[in-house]
């Protein structure tokens, strides 16, 4: 898996990038939260951003970190739309993830601003920063993200993986789907996030590989994309090894919406 460059993928000004902490109460330690913060990454927030909290006020906490703002604020509500518990049927990892979803009483935004030239690189690694605090949280008992629920210790360990070995978190940023049509016959495999990081979607459709080497190509695959900074074309082909040579193709998604691009794996 390729270091990261923060400098590349250049993100606009005014782009988000939201995740949800779903909590089993309504509750969020701002001071917990800060203290979590700098011991996780050496970063002291402004003492600031702690804004007093009223008993009529909900817990929030803003503020800038390196051009860009964060928010992380307690919504006293599970999130709408029972959108957690749809996302978490795809989750074929983790088998509790739809009953930790349905039994959800709030959650905590999460959100970075950029307010300059910050790579996208640089506002998704300091947005899983935030979320492995807050899934310290005492309450915390899942993280919903980019269309699936993540187990809480796996997101943490995943993110800490990645920084250590300074390679981007793609585990904790892009989800990746693996299904069968045909009760295991053929395998199929999709992404969701790359969108999110300025890259297309990619799918594998009705491969006669396994579950496991589907989801290892896919992972190594987008380790490549984002490390090297890499856009895939329609027409192209692709190959970890030389005589490996897979058909690239662009059309309508299948197992997401929009336009993917699908590899001959």
């Amino acid at each position: 898996m390729k270091l990261f460059d923060q400098s590349k993928n250049k993100k606009q000004k005014g782009d988000v990038l939201p995740s949800f902490i779903l909590l089993k109460d309504m509750a969020l330690d701002i001071d917990l939260f800060i203290k979590n913060f700098y011991d996780d990454w050496g970063i002291e927030l402004p003492v600031s951003a702690k804004e007093e909290e009223h008993k009529d006020e909900l817990p929030m906490l803003v503020t800038e970190i390196n051009n860009m703002t964060i928010a992380v604020s307690l919504m006293p509500a599970p999130v709408p739309n029972d959108e957690a518990v749809d996302n978490a049927k795809t989750n074929l990892f983790w088998p509790e993830a739809v009953e930790v979803a349905e039994n959800h009483q709030a959650h905590i935004l999460v959100v970075v601003i950029p307010l300059g030239e910050q790579s996208l690189l640089e506002v998704a690694t300091l947005h899983t920063k935030l979320c492995v605090t807050c899934l310290k949280q005492p309450n915390a008992v899942a993280v919903n993200a980019v269309g699936t629920v993540f187990e809480p210790q796996w997101y943490i360990e995943s993110a800490l993986i990645a920084f250590e070995n300074n390679i981007f978190p793609i585990m904790n940023l892009v989800y990746f789907g693996v299904y069968s049509n045909d009760n295991g016959e053929t395998v199929s495999g999709y992404t969701f996030g790359l969108e999110i990081l300025g890259k297309k979607e990619i799918e594998i459709l009705d491969s006669a590989h396994s579950f496991k080497e589907i989801f290892d190509f896919l992972t190594n695959i987008v380790s490549y994309i984002i490390g090297d900074d890499v856009t895939l074309q329609h027409g192209e082909t692709i190959g970890f090894y030389a005589d490996q040579k897979l058909s690239i193709t662009e059309s309508a998604g299948v197992a997401v919406d929009g336009e993917t691009l699908k590899i001959g794996f």
